[in-house]
């Protein structure tokens, strides 16, 4: 791997990183603010199939669509089909953000929610410890 696509590739993770260490700390407020924790779950997993992506010289798509992610990783490597489920989240990038469609996820969804970005970060750090020799 090219030294300045591994170095891009680590900004990407480190980016995911935060989001998810940010849905992480919602849950230890004194108020937990779901709509948040989801967002950045979903944030956080949007940024880890895309540094995957980058990985592969890929430049993804400025969207924020899971499922269509999920879709081109799966042409690389049909193992991520492992991750199918994970297109839910794709509904708290846009739609929690504006109070055109203003919903409030339940404790329960956000925690569905971070379920869902803890399989993919720990599955995505697997995949660069074992086949990309990315340090994280």
């Amino acid at each position: 791997m090219v030294k300045n696509l591994k170095e891009i590739v680590q900004k990407w993770l480190i980016k995911a990183g935060n989001d998810f260490k940010t849905a992480e700390q919602g849950f230890k407020a004194e108020e937990i603010i779901t709509d948040t924790i989801c967002f950045h779950c979903q944030q956080a997993v949007e940024k880890y199939l895309k540094a995957y992506l980058v990985s592969k010289n890929i430049s993804p798509e400025k969207i924020h669509k899971i499922e269509l992610l999920l879709e081109q990783c799966i042409k690389i490597d049909p193992s991520f089909e492992e991750l199918n489920g994970i297109e839910i989240l794709t509904e708290y990038a846009v739609e929690l953000r504006y109070p055109d469609d203003f919903i409030i996820p339940s404790l329960e969804e956000a925690e569905e929610a971070f379920k869902l970005a803890r399989k993919v970060r720990l599955y995505i750090i697997n995949i660069f410890n074992r086949k990309e020799n990315i340090i994280l």
